[in-house]
């Protein structure tokens, strides 16, 4: 359930946590909502703008599975008490907000705010997917950080994330988070930045999102180990109504964002 790719000689690794669309039907059947409802959760096509950037052989880690089933840019202690059938461990207490908002590692609200579930989850149903899904992927990011260390004396990762557009500032294209540049190398930070800059795209950073779990987790510049979250105006390549690519936008975006990655691993 999810794709790996490892090439250790190049400093740099793409996270993409939350592109997944292969729902199991298994999940579909035991929901109130419809699938489609549930697309509406996913940073759709981030994995389709990055396809050249992967296609470069750099090293990546992509969750195949949708973010509604389970959601790996959270602490896996990010758990709702109220949709677990028996006792949990204590919940992360420094993502309450999300979790009562419904949208911790198990979401419990759609893109909407309407209720996925009409029961409760057992536990085993709940270890069951941290197993399967969310820690593989943890798993697998941290060993590229890891192999790829051995080689480079630091390393970049680019968490991937798509936004919607109602949420932000008409003029922001994209938003870069560095965790308030605790996460992330300033100079490293201060280059990805003028990058875009270059390709006319307008930005914020830290703001409205300052990075995810990844960022936070992983981020340790301190030990070679820069990450940044890039945030990506679902405006810019699909139509957000219909969740219907507009083809050469994606394409321009695409192209523009591999050269941004490759100028990136020849500067670490």
């Amino acid at each position: 359930m999810i794709e790996v790719n490892s090439n250790n000689s190049i400093p740099i690794i793409i996270s993409i946590p939350h592109s997944g669309t292969l729902y199991s039907n298994i999940f579909l059947k035991n929901i109130l909502l419809s699938k489609k409802e549930l697309q509406f959760s996913e940073d759709n096509y981030v994995d389709k703008i990055l396809e050249k950037a992967l296609g470069g052989n750099i090293s990546y880690v992509k969750a195949n599975f949708p973010r509604s089933f389970i959601d790996v840019n959270r602490s896996p202690l990010e758990l709702d008490s109220l949709m677990v059938s028996s006792n949990i461990p204590t919940i992360d207490k420094f993502n309450l907000t999300k979790v009562k908002s419904g949208i911790g590692v198990i979401h419990r609200v759609s893109y909407y705010g309407n209720e996925i579930y009409d029961h409760l989850l057992t536990r085993r149903e709940i270890v069951t997917r941290l197993l399967n899904n969310y820690f593989p992927y943890h798993n697998a990011l941290k060993l590229l950080i890891k192999n790829t260390k051995i080689i480079n004396n630091r390393i970049l990762v680019l968490d991937f994330h798509s936004m919607p557009s109602k949420f932000l500032d008409k003029n922001v294209d994209i938003v870069i988070g560095n965790n308030f540049n605790l996460s992330c190398n300033n100079t490293i930070s201060s280059k990805i930045i003028n990058y875009f800059c270059d390709y006319n795209y307008s930005l914020s950073i830290n703001d409205p999102y300052s990075g995810g779990f990844i960022t936070k987790f992983y981020g340790k510049p301190l030990e070679r180990v820069n990450v940044l979250q890039i945030e990506i105006n679902r405006s810019l390549y699909m139509n957000e109504d219909t969740l219907e690519i507009k083809s050469n936008k994606l394409n321009i975006l695409s192209k523009n964002l591999n050269s941004i990655i490759k100028k990136l691993t020849n500067d670490l």
